[in-house]
């Protein structure tokens, strides 16, 4: 067999039920199923569109889509063509889509609705190469340079062929792919200067999900409850491929909004997700904990709370045992009652959060990865969980430490290179290294620690090195701030800028018996300001003096992705808001 992602899941989509539910989705309060027999029909389907339209291999196809089903039939699609996907995550701007679709030379793009249609339709006129646009709703309106359609028109004449026949033509079509083949670029989210497109093979892909399914325990029982885009590798590799290749099901969230109501009704095993849902979840337990009338349940209920804290990992303990009958067992329930594991990247998960969680009975297993390693370089074992560590490395990926603290990486999985840009491929890629930009250290026990970003790490005016990260991550534990960043290069000390989390802050606000008639006005009243600093030097009291956060300003307004202060991922673009808010933290570097 070809170590190809097409083979791959040629081998999973003929092996499982061909009329097993692969994908649910909810509609109004009602969950409408594909079958995988339905979903492989689909695909023959659009396969057979693309050849009428004359697309060669190589071709580039975007996709602007939120997670669906016909998300997954165009990918595979592309893939058992021989056609190059390009992802653009949904919340781009107009420019930002012009600029990928243009810089990657795709020549077909889906969109999922209207919104996404009027943004290629306002930069058609700078897309050339653009000739081909299918939207997944509505109606396509008229275009006289651009082939408008509606995926429902392809799917008007769908193919409807047995398990055998459509397994025989799926391994026809992939028979001329290679390992070397690129199938995807997908174009970083650019927190300094503009993306690059990472170009990732069918082998990268393969290696990766073959070391995954070495470590994880995933098998055709497992569901999935998708919430991040698909568009961001994470989530493509492990919540989609992953999935499919071992015969599991998978649920779509309709929102961040609805993961609590909608855990329940899909009773999921398995969620790939970012530490800020965990620690939302955290916070409303910690609210609705406060929220108790004072008596006998809220005793309990905080003694519990402290077992899974200081007594989490003896579960064999009477102790433990009354705590979970009592209270665990029903925080469990919230999240559907057969949840496994949460597989969570893209950020640092704090610490003290996931051992409560695990505390209680919901392990939180902690990968690293970036784009360019497709993505998974390292991962928490179920049975070698250390919290506080991104885990060790999978099988047939080597890391090591350079000798300034960076994290470098080598395997199968690590990109071909940027997509036109020689330059860039040459100086992340040396001697086949990928040189991660992460600063890490090795502990005790064989697991990673990521310490910072390289570029993130800077230098007081006294000449002492700041790890702005970990200092985040201590004061993010507080719940009223929801995104924080440290400030200080060049600087005599430390200062910080603060976006609360609003709810929080009015409750500490109710708390504190301040008055007040609008929120703006919380963040200058000056005694909740003495009230955080005193619980930032808590939080701090550990640090260093040099790392200690002086002074700090509260925000009135989040940062977001439409501000152009967030990456799509959901990162802080650090020199953006170092320019956009430059004044204020100019004042607060005047005399002390």
């Amino acid at each position: 067999m070809k170590e190809t992602l097409a083979e791959l899941l040629l081998k999973s989509l003929c092996r499982f039920d061909a009329y097993a539910d692969v994908y649910l989705t909810k509609e109004d309060k009602v969950y409408t199923s594909v079958k995988r027999i339905e979903l492989l029909n689909q695909v023959i389907t659009l396969y057979y569109y693309f050849e009428s339209l004359h697309l060669q291999k190589d071709d580039k196809v975007a996709i602007i889509s939120e997670n669906r089903v016909e998300w997954v039939v165009t990918d595979l699609a592309c893939i058992f063509k021989g056609l190059i996907s390009v992802p653009l995550y949904t919340s781009l701007s107009s420019e930002s889509v012009r600029y990928i679709i243009d810089d990657s030379d795709a020549v077909v793009c889906f969109v999922s609705n209207a919104l996404q249609l009027d943004k290629i339709l306002s930069v058609k006129d700078n897309l050339p190469k653009l000739k081909h646009l299918i939207s997944y709703n509505g109606v396509a309106p008229k275009h006289s340079e651009l082939n408008i359609t509606t995926f429902s028109e392809i799917m008007r004449n769908k193919y409807e062929y047995e398990r055998n026949n459509l397994c025989k033509k799926l391994e026809k079509f992939s028979s001329h792919i290679s390992e070397e083949d690129v199938f995807t670029i997908i174009y970083t989210s650019g927190t300094t200067g503009t993306p690059k497109g990472v170009m990732l093979t069918q082998k990268n892909l393969y290696s990766n999900l073959i070391a995954c399914t070495q470590v994880l325990p995933i098998t055709d029982k497992d569901i999935f409850l998708s919430y991040l885009p698909y568009s961001h590798i994470f989530e493509r590799t492990a919540g989609y491929y992953l999935a499919l290749i071992t015969g599991g099901k998978v649920y779509y969230a309709q929102s961040i909004d609805t993961i609590g109501q909608q855990m329940q009704e899909a009773k999921p095993t398995v969620v790939i997700t970012v530490p800020r849902l965990l620690d939302k979840m955290y916070n409303r337990l910690m609210k609705s904990t406060e929220e108790m009338e004072n008596g006998y349940k809220k005793r309990l209920f905080i003694w519990a709370l402290n077992v899974a804290r200081f007594n989490g990992k003896n579960k064999s303990s009477l102790k433990w045992k009354i705590a979970d009958k009592l209270v665990f067992s029903k925080i469990r329930e919230k999240t559907g009652g057969n949840l496994r594991f949460f597989a969570s990247g893209g950020g640092a998960l704090n610490k003290s959060i996931g051992e409560f969680f695990d505390g209680i009975g919901i392990a939180t297993l902690e990968g690293y990865g970036m784009t360019e390693t497709s993505p998974v370089i390292t991962v928490n074992r179920p049975e070698d969980n250390i919290y506080g560590t991104i885990g060790v490395p999978l099988n047939g990926v080597e890391v090591k430490i350079a000798e300034d603290g960076e994290i470098l990486a080598k395997g199968d999985n690590v990109m071909k290179g940027y997509y036109k840009d020689e330059a860039s491929t040459k100086e992340t890629i040396i001697d086949g290294w990928m040189h991660t930009g992460d600063l890490g250290e090795w502990v005790k026990s064989g697991h990673l620690r990521i310490t910072d970003r390289k570029k993130s790490l800077f230098k007081s005016s006294g000449g002492k090195y700041v790890a702005p990260a970990q200092i985040e991550e201590l004061i993010n534990q507080l719940p009223y701030i929801d995104q924080s960043i440290i400030i200080g290069n060049n600087k005599m000390y430390v200062t910080a800028l603060i976006v609360p989390e609003m709810s929080e802050l009015k409750a500490l606000a109710y708390k504190l018996k301040l008055h007040f008639m609008e929120d703006k006005e919380l963040v200058r009243d000056k005694t909740l300001l003495k009230y955080i600093e005193k619980d930032l030097n808590n939080v701090q009291k550990n640090l260093s003096t040099y790392e200690k956060i002086r002074k700090f300003t509260l925000l009135d307004k989040p940062f977001t992705i439409e501000t152009g202060e967030l990456t799509p991922t959901m990162k802080i673009k650090r020199n953006v808001v170092e320019q956009k808010f430059a004044d204020i933290i100019e004042k607060m570097y005047h005399k002390v």
